[in-house]
């Protein structure tokens, strides 16, 4: 196997080790995997990171002290801190040779070049084999980076950087990379396309997470890079990845109707139902989020499957100030398949108490009680929150009463009719009760309603009364229909 191919083993070992470590650079860290063809161990401590790979034939070791500056042309090492350290071996079918690089203090350094246990001329086969080696050891692992990084920006500035970032091997590198460029002072123009660079050039969920997460507020200081940065996090696969960056960086800067739009975009990719929840709470928790925002969000809570999250973020809408009929018929909609009673019914309790229903919105709610609310408790809360609350034309007041008394219960019935009845009533909504009260099936509840509408009645005309005959005689006691026959006489 090639040098190059080793140094590939290495890059994707420390891709899928650094998952699950943070930083390589740590104060003690080990890390080893194996397969039918390899061994690869990584370990890092006190500032000594050793790379080493082995397939039984070949060895391939890197160890690495203090920070290190390769030469313009990435083949040799130009200088080493103090106490810095680099050696380079491999062994095949037991024949080893190895490069040591030394600080000497004073910005001096020694290189050495061995074949086996024979220190050789380090021209020309020592300076020969390193500069085979360093160009894709500098580009597989973190070695020298701040040096390189400095040299592509001052030659060709961000462009040139970021072009950089995109020829390294490993996420874990070119999230290194970018870290450093964007400790820089990149001009306010240039911002967007070094998102859009990293963003596309980095794949791992994790590194791209991270470097967006750790630079929200310098890579959305303009328009520009905002949108750059919410696009970016359409790469992300990660359910949580992508709902830790979204919400920290709605937290952090106010998106605009236009940037929303890319978030909502992003987020509609989420499959878990709690970060998809989280992500737009999270947006809904900002101030002065615009009507055509408020109305999108309750458009993708839709992909929410869980009756208890999707309702949370709906309500959480309701409460917001400038609520339009659209949104409001956005949100009867999107409750349309939630199957529990208890968060459908919640939701609609909030549109009636803090929210004006046009007759056409009050219908679409109403409709839906009717269909779809199996639970009587549930549906006679509804209906009298919307009766409390509500202003009613004659039809959908006739369309509310007509559920009611379809209600299975009697008793929850008898509630909702009783309810309407304290209202102010014109002739024909009192003739509507009076017709939905014929359904209920006991005397008892029955009677409770005509007799809650006596007073009405009797100051009305023949045919209101006419309506309160017809519905009294449901009633079999005797008792009973005399004491609601009496009530208006």
């Amino acid at each position: 196997m090639t040098t190059q191919s080793w140094y590939r083993w290495i890059s994707s070992f420390i891709f899928l080790a650094s998952l699950s470590i943070p930083g390589l650079a740590q104060d003690e860290t080990t890390v080893s995997s194996s397969s039918d063809k390899s061994n690869i161990s990584i370990h890092s401590s006190n500032g000594v990171q050793r790379w080493k790979t082995s397939t039984g034939v070949t060895n391939f070791n890197v160890e690495i002290r203090g920070k290190i500056e390769v030469t313009d042309d990435d083949k040799d090492i130009k200088s080493l801190s103090e106490n810095g350290y680099l050696e380079i071996t491999k062994t095949v079918f037991g024949s080893k040779r190895a490069i040591v690089v030394e600080s000497l203090g004073g910005g001096k350094i020694k290189k050495e070049y061995y074949e086996g246990r024979n220190k050789m001329e380090w021209e020309p086969n020592g300076k020969t084999w390193l500069g085979e080696i360093l160009p894709e050891l500098v580009r597989t692992t973190t070695l020298g980076a701040e040096g390189r990084l400095n040299r592509f920006y001052n030659q060709g500035g961000s462009a040139a950087a970021v072009a950089e970032i995109t020829r390294l091997e490993s996420d874990y590198v070119k999230a290194h990379y970018a870290k450093l460029l964007l400790e820089k002072n990149i001009p306010p123009n240039e911002m967007a396309n070094v998102v859009t660079k990293i963003a596309s050039a980095i794949n791992s969920d994790y590194y791209l997470s991270t470097v967006l997460q750790n630079n929200i507020n310098k890579m959305m200081a303009t328009p520009e890079s905002a949108d750059a940065f919410f696009k970016g996090t359409q790469k992300i696969n990660s359910d949580y990845y992508k709902s830790v960056v979204l919400k920290e960086a709605l937290k952090k800067v106010s998106a605009s109707p236009a940037q929303i739009k890319v978030v909502l975009q992003s987020a509609a990719e989420i499959k878990s139902d709690y970060y998809l929840s989280v992500v737009l709470t999270t947006l809904l928790e900002e101030d002065g989020v615009k009507e055509e925002s408020l109305n999108e969000v309750v458009v993708v809570s839709k992909n929410i499957p869980s009756d208890y999250y999707r309702t949370q973020v709906l309500t959480k809408a309701l409460n917001k100030p400038g609520i339009s009929k659209v949104m409001l018929k956005n949100t009867v909609n999107a409750l349309a398949d939630v199957g529990s009673d208890y968060y459908k019914t919640s939701v609609f309790n909030t549109m009636a108490t803090r929210n004006n229903m046009d007759p056409e919105v009050q219908a679409q709610v109403v409709s839906l009680v009717g269909s779809s609310v199996e639970s009587d408790y549930y549906a006679s809360g509804t209906l009298k929150n919307i009766l409390e609350h509500q202003k009613f034309s004659d039809e959908s007041f006739k369309q509310l009463i007509t559920v009611a008394g379809n209600l299975g219960s009697s008793n929850y019935a008898s509630e909702v009719l009783r309810t309407a009845a304290r209202k102010d009533l014109s002739r024909n909504q009192l003739i509507d009760i009076l017709n939905a009260s014929a359904n209920i099936d006991s005397d008892h509840y029955l009677t409770e309603v005509l007799i809650s509408l006596s007073e009405k009645v009797k100051n009305s005309d023949s045919s209101v009364k006419d309506a309160y005959r017809a519905a009294a005689k449901k009633i079999d006691s005797e008792t009973y229909y005399g004491r609601v026959m009496k009530a208006i006489d």
